[in-house]
């Protein structure tokens, strides 16, 4: 079994410092991986760049970057950037909708198709992350591009889910989900099984 930690979000002008000595405190102590939310403060891919590329080693991930803020174009490129940052395997991307309250009345944005969105999102976002290009047009999004990001292998992506069609949706097309304030009982009695049956119908193994 593989553990990582979720580190808190660090403020003040040495913020960046102490998430450095934060990671190298868990990279010390046996962690396979860290992990920083992105809500209102430091750009959580900025910082995972900064402080991660101090910290050799460990993997590095988020849970969960918001997608409506963010065209998929520019968060591959963003992601991509880091990775090489980082080095091969080092980075997952964690994904998620957020919270309608959070999208449609600090954002402005529409949350009236969730699923939709996600989905239309994904068409884009993983071809870029592995290194292809995108050529998709949806109803809430659309790209015909490409990025020229000199990685090393692809990005891997965990979708936040908890509801039976969103956790279908990440057994399908991603590498698994990522799960916040979610007790043990629901993982074992509702979210594991409902994403491992999804997983195996599409003949994807779950990861994670």
């Amino acid at each position: 079994m593989r553990i990582g930690i979720l580190l808190n979000e660090r403020g003040g002008p040495r913020a960046l410092d102490m998430l450095t000595d934060d990671m190298r405190r868990a990279a010390d102590e046996g962690f396979s991986s860290c992990w920083l939310s992105n809500i209102f403060g430091m750009d959580a891919l900025t910082a995972h760049a900064v402080a991660g590329s101090r910290v050799p080693g460990i993997e590095l991930g988020t849970a969960v970057v918001p997608t409506y803020p963010r065209h998929p174009t520019t968060l591959a490129q963003q992601a991509r950037t880091v990775a090489l940052a980082l080095g091969p395997g080092r980075l997952t991307l964690g994904i998620g909708l957020s919270h309608q309250m959070i999208i449609e009345d600090m954002f402005g944005y529409d949350f009236a198709r969730p699923l939709r969105h996600m989905d239309e999102y994904l068409s884009v976002l993983l071809p870029l992350l592995n290194g292809e290009p995108a050529s998709f047009a949806g109803e809430t999004v659309k790209a015909e591009i490409e990025l020229s990001v000199p990685n090393e292998g692809r990005v891997p992506v965990l979708l936040a889910a908890l509801g039976p069609k969103m956790l279908k949706l990440a057994a399908e097309r991603t590498d698994g989900t990522a799960l916040w304030m979610t007790g043990p009982a629901t993982v074992r009695d509702h979210i594991a099984p409902t994403i491992t049956a999804a997983a195996e119908a599409a003949g994807r193994p779950p990861r994670g």
